[in-house]
Order: C-alpha cells, then sequence, then structure tokens
C-alpha cells in the first residue's frame, strides 16, 4: 500500500528525496546517481545503447499504478509514483545495511519493498518479449528484476526481522516467475548479461551463463 512506502520515506537520511518528490523535482532523478549497490538496479557498466531509462519506459506507465496503490483520486505521473518506489527502496537499503528495519513498519520492511519490486518486474515480464527490444523497457526490467532479486537476499539474511511463512512463498513464487521469464528474453535475445552490468544477481548470472541465445527477435 502507498502508505508502507511513505512510511518508508520519512527517515532524515532522505528527507530531500521526500523534499522533491513534494514539490516535483523528480523529473530530475534520471541525474542523480546510485549511491550504493542495494540501489544499483541499471548500472553504469551496461552495455552502452542497450539500457535506457526505467522511469520513462511504457512498461512502467502501464504497470507502476498496479503497484503502488495510489487510489482512483490521486493525479500523478507514472514518473513519479515510480520515484515514490525508489524512495522507499533508498530508505530500506539504509536500514537494511545497518540492520536496523523501521519497527514502525510492523513487517520486515525489506520483504515488502522485494515483493512490490517484484510484482513490477512479474507485470513487466508479462508483457511480450519484444517490448524488451525498446531500451526504456528493457532498463526497467534489469532494475525491477535486479532489485527484487537484492532485496529477497536481504529478507533471507539472519540480519533481518523474521518473514512470515506466507510472504516466503509469495517471494519464492515470484522469484521462480522472473526467473523463467528471463530465461526466455535470454534465449531470444532480449536480454544479456551485459545488460545487468556489475549489478547481476547469481541467480540471473546463472542463466546467462548456461542459457544459450538462440535468436534475436529485436532484428526481425
Amino acid at each position: 500500500m502507498i502508505g508502507d512506502i511513505l512510511r518508508l520515506i520519512r527517515a532524515p537520511a532522505i528527507a530531500f528525496a521526500g523534499g522533491f518528490l513534494v514539490v516535483g523535482a523528480w523529473k530530475l532523478a534520471p541525474m542523480v546517481p546510485n549511491l550504493w549497490p542495494i540501489d544499483a538496479g541499471t548500472s553504469f557498466f551496461a552495455d552502452g545503447g542497450r539500457i535506457g531509462y526505467p522511469a520513462s519506459a511504457p512498461v512502467v506507465r502501464s504497470c507502476i499504478f498496479d503497484v503502488l496503490d495510489l487510489g482512483r483520486d490521486v493525479n500523478m505521473e507514472p514518473s513519479a509514483a515510480y520515484a515514490i518506489l525508489k524512495a522507499g527502496t533508498m530508505q530500506a537499503g539504509f536500514s537494511a545495511m545497518l540492520g536496523r528495519p523501521d519497527p514502525g513498519l510492523g513487517t520486515d520492511q525489506t520483504s515488502m519493498v522485494a515483493s512490490k519490486w517484484g510484482q513490477l518486474a512479474n507485470c513487466i515480464f508479462a508483457k511480450e518479449n519484444r517490448e524488451l527490444c525498446d531500451p526504456d523497457n528493457r532498463a526497467a526490467a534489469v532494475e525491477a528484476s535486479t532489485k527484487f532479486f537484492l532485496f529477497a537476499k536481504q529478507a533471507a539474511s539472519p540480519k533481518s526481522t523474521a518473514i512470515s511463512a506466507s510472504d516466503a512463498r509469495v517471494i519464492e513464487g515470484m522469484s521462480d516467475r522472473v526467473l523463467s521469464e528471463i530465461k526466455s528474453n535470454r534465449r531470444d535475445g532480449t536480454l544479456v548479461a551485459g545488460d545487468f552490468g556489475l549489478s547481476i544477481p547469481d541467480e540471473v548470472g546463472k542463466i546467462m551463463r548456461e542459457e544459450k541465445q538462440g535468436r534475436d527477435i529485436c532484428k526481425r
């Protein structure tokens, strides 16, 4: 729910992030560099020309409001909603690194954020593989799946607050679906290892090594 995400961004460490969301300066977000590996989504070292900007991706426009339930009366640009998700991710990343989950959330925030990114990744991958021929769509798929696997691993860490069995099953199910779709896109040539740069999750790296590209549907 949007309340959970907004509570994630209340800490002083990201007061600036909350401020520029309020004044509408989220349009500057693509120019702000990522500050730590947990937020590494689209890596600076990804293959040149293949990766675009997730916030402006058509698949984000069609999926983000299914992930963040903002209500019918909220009039917001998809890029702004995406910035809210990323702001909550930043706060969860800080807390996970410090080993201090926010007790005000009532549940482990890393598992909640993992679930949100998993929902976004599943929504993106539910579309035809050819959609990832668009560099922005490809960047969104890479960022969503990368953050999902990073936070899923954080949620399972001994330093994290124990998550419920039901939450664990949900995350596991999301992981299976995302990995299956990444395999499919690997075979179709819409995703390659270089798209993930230096932040490639272990699970994805394994797929890129073991699965062979059978065709390039973007050249047809």
